[in-house]
């Protein structure tokens, strides 16, 4: 896997725990769930937007990586990822509150039971571990979310904010080391 797919990977683990989460009970299709814009959301019931990327500043990544024998690795870039979560319902509007409402409870209930991401796999685990990258709500105020909301002509949704992190997107650039092959000592003796 490709290390620059790392950002992509974090969004298709979050849809994946939104899919095992609410298929079938609260949607009918693993098809209505999906990564998008709130301005370009298709035919999608549940939309996941990444909104901004920030490097994660409370990692900082000094120390070259050895790879192989002969090369060194620059340090990797630690991401923090932002998504705003919205409900697109086409449900009749008698019901349809009720069940945006039963949908917000199970995203916010799935997140916390499984708020972690496997960066190996991308997949949800239950725990968050040292190395996972970890899904959190953010708490937000309602200015900022409607800022956040850049849909022009249409009223603000509410919506979930969480952040992902941290994502690692870790260099290409290489730099060659030469390893010390051979030791010769030598011992100054004493004259008498």
């Amino acid at each position: 896997m490709s290390d620059y797919t790392k950002i992509a990977d974090t969004g298709n683990g979050m849809v994946t725990l939104l899919k095992e989460a609410l298929i079938p009970e609260l949607l009918n299709s693993p098809d209505q769930i999906g990564l998008c814009s709130p301005e370009d959301h298709g035919d999608y019931a549940v939309g996941i937007w990444l909104y901004d990327v920030k490097e994660d500043n409370s990692i900082q990544a000094h120390e070259m990586t050895n790879v192989g024998r002969n090369a060194q690795r620059y340090p990797s870039t630690y991401l923090t990822l932002y998504y705003m979560i919205t409900l697109y319902l086409q449900s009749d509007l008698k019901y349809r509150a009720v069940q945006e409402h039963q949908i917000f409870g199970r995203i916010i209930q799935a997140f916390r039971d499984k708020a972690a991401i496997e960066p190996e796999t991308f997949l949800p685990t239950g725990e968050p571990g040292a190395g996972n990258i970890r899904i959190q709500m953010q708490d937000l105020e309602i200015e900022e979310k409607t800022r956040i909301w850049t849909v022009p002509n249409a009223a603000y949704k509410t919506s979930l904010f969480y952040t992902a992190g941290p994502v690692e997107i870790q260099s290409t650039r290489k730099k060659s080391v030469k390893r010390v092959q051979e030791i010769s000592y030598r011992f100054a003796g004493k004259d008498t």
